[in-house]
């Protein structure tokens, strides 16, 4: 197998991976906790896991740390947040799910705009949107509701904006340090700047975050399979393959982001899965192809 294919295979198998965490994150919030705690909590996690692998002084001037702080923001801490919120405001979170699924198109837009030299082929923007297509009907599932609400769409775009700026930003710090420091940092400050809002739930009465809820065998290995594997492997091997394969290729295997969670989904809560959907699972599947596929 060419080394060129294994990456690709590994950026799949990344995005099939984050594709299960709304399964996830759902059985933690249905648990009590916060999108803000929970997203503190397998950050630390895989931060204090990486440590005996990745604990040498890191060497930084100030303009690099600048840029590790927009990586924890636009990768953490604003991600999630803007997700979460537009999520917890919405009236059909299949909105928010569909908007946040334009995150390749908006990674190779940005891309696109500081790195003029890539151009955006024909194949690629046809394979686009015949992927989006597909995760429209996957999100839909049969059933077509959508919100109009302004603040539902700002935030979801949002969402998909500050993944495409966090793999910008990748781009530019993968020549000076290596894949598994600049994931250290993401989780570093990424937890850094949710914490103020950890700080608010806790102080509106919102969190009932305690070490007996956190030790609950459901809520334990829920947050274990956070941090460890959607957390501390996905972010380390996703940064790896974005330095291989580039990140707008990259970007087009997270269509593959709903179809995942409507399988997830039906085997742990139970949720149906329509004609429809398997139809733009089909079309996802045909789209992504088609995005990268190269001329010889």
């Amino acid at each position: 197998m060419k080394t060129n294919y294994r990456w690709h295979i590994l950026g799949l198998l990344t995005a099939c991976l984050w594709g299960s965490t709304f399964v996830a994150s759902k059985v933690l919030l249905n648990a009590g906790l916060t999108p803000a705690e929970i997203m503190c909590l397998r950050f630390i996690i895989a931060w204090v896991l990486m440590l005996p692998f990745c604990n040498q002084h890191i060497r930084t001037n100030m303009r690099d740390e600048l840029l590790f702080v927009v990586l924890g923001m636009s990768g953490g801490s604003l991600y999630f947040l803007a997700e979460n919120t537009a999520v917890k405001i919405s009236s059909a979170t299949s909105t928010v799910a569909l908007l946040v699924c334009t995150t390749p198109i908006v990674t190779a837009l940005l891309n696109r705009i500081v790195y003029r030299s890539e151009h955006l082929s024909s194949r690629f923007l046809i394979g686009s949107f015949v992927a989006l297509i597909g995760v429209s009907l996957v999100v839909m599932n049969g059933v077509f509701v959508l919100d109009d609400d302004p603040m539902v769409i700002i935030l979801s775009v949002g969402a998909s904006v500050m993944w495409g700026i966090y793999s910008l930003v990748i781009r530019q710090m993968e020549g000076r340090y290596s894949s598994a420091v600049i994931t250290r940092k993401v989780f570093f400050w990424g937890v850094i700047t949710m914490l103020p809002i950890c700080l608010y739930d806790y102080m509106q009465g919102e969190s009932s975050l305690t070490i007996t809820k956190i030790t609950e065998p459901t809520v334990l290995i829920t947050l274990v399979f956070l941090a460890i594997i959607a957390s501390l492997i996905c972010f380390l091997v996703w940064n790896i393959v974005i330095r291989r394969i580039g990140i707008v290729t990259a970007g087009n295997y997270l269509y593959f982001n709903p179809v995942t969670s409507l399988f997830v989904a039906y085997i742990v809560l139970d949720e149906r899965i329509t004609s429809l959907a398997i139809l733009g699972c089909i079309l996802t599947i045909a789209g992504v192809f088609l995005c990268n596929r190269k001329n010889k």
